[in-house]
């Protein structure tokens, strides 16, 4: 093991979500124990986690793992072994007081939408084909969703949920979220889908890889490959004090006390906009503004365990009416046995939300009332078998992508790259919605670049 420069605390690892751990993981594989990870909250894991309800257990969202990065695959098959479990389930959307496999297949369209709505759809989406053909890029993500679907089906499906799920209207949102995987599906695979049609398998959800006892059974087993001691829960990070191209100390709260760390790296996953505002000195004015102009979304997550087997056999269910605050549903057993005993099951429903809106703070019995009754109307549930239920809520769950997102992310990003030994990654730490295969390789990238570092010549970089 290499002698680095600082003994204890040479690396600070800020946050034990995904990122976090899948960075303290590498460290260990390169030899370096010599960190610790600073975790605000009593357990590890972030917004992958997978909670436990009595004999129940449900995930932070329905996560799934697809086996597209050979790397990343390759280390997550190494942590869970047979644990890893493949798993085939459609996705559908409620529409028209139906429940119809999604995307939306023309036959499906005609059944539910009726003759007058197919025809208009398949004729605006013609239309609007031909005519963006030599139309300039869209500069906004209705102009692309209209561009690509037409009018009726992007403003009847697409536009308005993408508003609901993203907190903005559709002229505001980049045209990148439709590049990007939305929680839950992307539009690229929609197109795909509803104009060329695809094998059942290959649906929205598809066939995908899932631990057996919970996505969470990732961070746990990632967990498991620390050293002990170098996973500190409620420690909350409270400051950074930088000096010229360094960080040159962290200050974490643990109670009441704070206390500072003086690492030789630090590596954050925290959001940027967080970490932008809370150096000393300030960062300049600029940096602070588009900090400011972030923003993330956050989840109220109600999960309903209900005494009954099965609802269906849908990995996730999507609601694309706007009068429903919620956007989508899954049910965990779908995912793996182990996540319901024997005969009964659990649906967990996301509301997507600011901290600033109603339901953030609104009464759990009061949303719990109302899910019951909605779902139950919908045929969904029997309001009847509902026993128990869980409020969770995630704060930053996700980046924003709004129109011109990238420039003021970059702002902020330009700022933090002066500092030679500060790297940010993860969710928050790069306003990227990545995923749980982005953030095993990009930690274990971030710690050979941390070695390097450390293993300089006194006097180079610094």
């Amino acid at each position: 093991m290499s002698t680095l420069r600082n003994g204890f605390n040479s690396i600070a690892i800020l946050g034990g979500g995904p990122a976090g751990l899948a960075t303290g993981w590498a460290l260990e594989e390169l030899g370096h124990t010599d960190y610790t990870i600073f975790e605000k909250s009593s357990v590890h894991g972030g917004n992958a986690r997978t909670v436990r309800f009595g004999d129940f257990k449900y995930d932070t969202g329905p996560h799934r793992f697809h086996a597209r990065h050979p790397e990343a695959t390759r280390l997550v098959s190494g942590l869970l072994g047979p644990d890893l479990q493949e798993v085939d389930a459609p996705a559908r959307i409620y529409w028209e007081g139906r429940f119809v496999d999604f995307p939306l297949r023309p036959l499906q369209i005609l059944k539910s939408g009726g003759l007058g709505f197919a025809v208009k759809a398949a004729t605006d989406l013609v239309t609007a084909r031909i005519r963006s053909r030599n139309a300039a890029p869209p500069e906004d993500f209705q102009t692309y969703a209209y561009n690509w679907f037409g009018k009726t089906i992007a403003g009847t499906f697409l536009v308005p949920f993408s508003e609901r799920l993203w907190g903005l209207p559709g002229p505001q949102l980049s045209p990148d979220i439709a590049g990007r995987r939305l929680p839950g599906f992307s539009v690229a695979g929609i197109i795909k889908e509803t104009l060329f049609g695809s094998k059942k398998s290959d649906h929205l959800e598809g066939r995908f890889l899932y631990p057996r006892k919970g996505y969470g059974q990732i961070s746990d087993k990632m967990a498991e490959k620390l050293s002990p001691g170098r996973l500190a829960y409620s420690q909350r990070i409270v400051g950074l004090e930088t000096n010229r191209d360094r960080i040159t100390s962290v200050s974490v709260k643990t109670g009441g006390e704070v206390r500072t760390v003086s690492p030789e790296a630090v590596i954050s996953t925290l959001p940027i906009t967080i970490i932008a505002r809370m150096m000393d000195p300030q960062p300049p004015q600029e940096v602070l503004d588009a900090a400011d102009k972030l923003q993330f979304r956050d989840v109220v997550l109600v999960a309903l365990f209900i005494d009954q087997e099965s609802i269906s056999d849908a990995a996730v269910t999507y609601f694309q009416n706007p009068k429903y605050e919620f956007t989508r549903a899954h049910e965990p057993r779908n995912r793996s046995r182990d996540m319901s005993p024997q005969g009964k099951t659990s649906l967990v429903i996301e509301y997507p939300c600011f901290r600033t809106e109603d339901i953030w703070e609104r009464d759990e019995k009061s949303i719990v009332d109302n899910l019951v009754r909605d779902l139950d109307q919908m045929g969904l549930i029997k309001g009847s078998r509902v026993f128990a239920s869980d409020v969770h809520k995630m704060r930053d769950a996700y980046p924003v992508y709004s129109k011109g997102y990238k420039e003021t992310s970059d702002i902020i990003k330009s700022y933090l790259s002066q500092f030679k030994n500060l790297w940010t990654l993860g969710r928050g730490g790069s306003f990227f919605y990545g995923h749980v295969h982005d953030f095993v390789t990009d930690g274990f990238s971030t710690a050979e670049g941390v070695r390097a570092y450390l293993n300089q010549p006194a006097g180079v970089g610094v």
